[in-house]
C-alpha cells in the first residue's frame, strides 16, 4: 500500500540520517505487538529486519581507525548555489551530520568555500568547543596554515587541515561528497515544485 511504501522510505531516511535507535525502536515494538496477536509470520519477519538492521549498523558503526576525531565536509555546487555536507566523526564513529544549501552571491572556487565554512562553522561564539581534531576538506585555500592556526586556537590544541588522499578518510569524503550531490538535486527540485506551484497560483 502507499502507506506502507511511505514508511518504508520514512524508514530508510532515517537509517541514513543516523536514527536507527528510533528505528530499532519501533521495529521491536510491532515485533512484539505482532507475537502478542499470534502473527508469527509478520514478527518473524520483523525479527529478521532487525536482524539485518543490526549487522548494518555493525558495519556502519566503526568508519575510521581508533579514535578518530575529525569532521568530514564537502561541497556540490552549480553557478548559483552549493551544497554543504559535514558528517562528524567522533572516536572513529559518524555521530552526527548536517547540510545546508548556501547561495554563492559571488563566484567561489572549493577553497573558497572551505575558508567560509570553517569561519561560519567555528566562528560563532557557540562553535567553541567545536572545533575536532583533523578537518577533513576537499582543497586547502591559500591561507590553510595560518587557517590551520586559527582552528587549533578555538580548539585551545592542534587541529590538522587536509585533503584526504587514500584509504578510509578518502572513501568517506566521497560519501560526504555524494550526500552533497544529493541534497543540492533535492533542494533544487523541491524549488522548481515552488516555481510551479507559484507560476499556477499566479494564472
Amino acid at each position: 500500500s502507499a502507506d506502507e511504501h511511505r514508511d518504508i522510505v520514512n524508514d530508510f531516511c532515517d537509517f541514513l540520517a543516523g536514527h536507527t535507535d528510533l528505528m530499532m525502536r519501533r521495529l521491536e515494538r510491532e515485533m512484539t505487538k505482532a507475537s502478542n496477536e499470534l502473527e508469527f509470520e509478520r514478527a518473524a519477519r520483523l525479527r529478521d529486519d532487525l536482524g539485518a538492521l543490526r549487522r548494518a549498523m555493525e558495519k556502519q558503526a566503526v568508519v575510521l581507525g581508533d579514535g578518530t576525531d575529525a569532521d568530514v565536509v564537502a561541497f556540490a555546487e552549480d553557478p548559483l548555489e552549493a551544497a554543504v555536507q559535514v558528517f562528524h566523526v567522533r572516536d572513529g564513529r559518524v555521530r552526527g551530520q548536517r547540510g545546508w544549501v548556501v547561495d554563492k552571491v559571488e563566484d567561489l572556487t572549493t577553497a573558497d568555500l572551505v575558508h567560509h565554512f570553517c569561519s561560519q562553522m567555528y566562528g560563532g561564539s557557540e562553535g567553541e568547543g567545536d572545533v575536532p581534531r583533523e578537518l577533513l576538506v576537499p582543497a586547502l585555500p591559500d591561507d590553510a596554515p595560518a587557517l590551520a592556526d586559527w582552528l587549533s586556537e578555538r580548539r585551545g590544541s592542534r587541529v590538522s587541515l587536509r585533503v584526504p588522499q587514500r584509504g578510509d578518510k578518502r572513501s568517506l569524503m566521497e560519501t560526504v561528497t555524494r550526500n552533497a550531490g544529493e541534497s543540492l538535486q533535492r533542494h533544487k527540485l523541491r524549488r522548481a515544485g515552488d516555481l510551479t506551484t507559484r507560476s499556477k497560483a499566479l494564472d
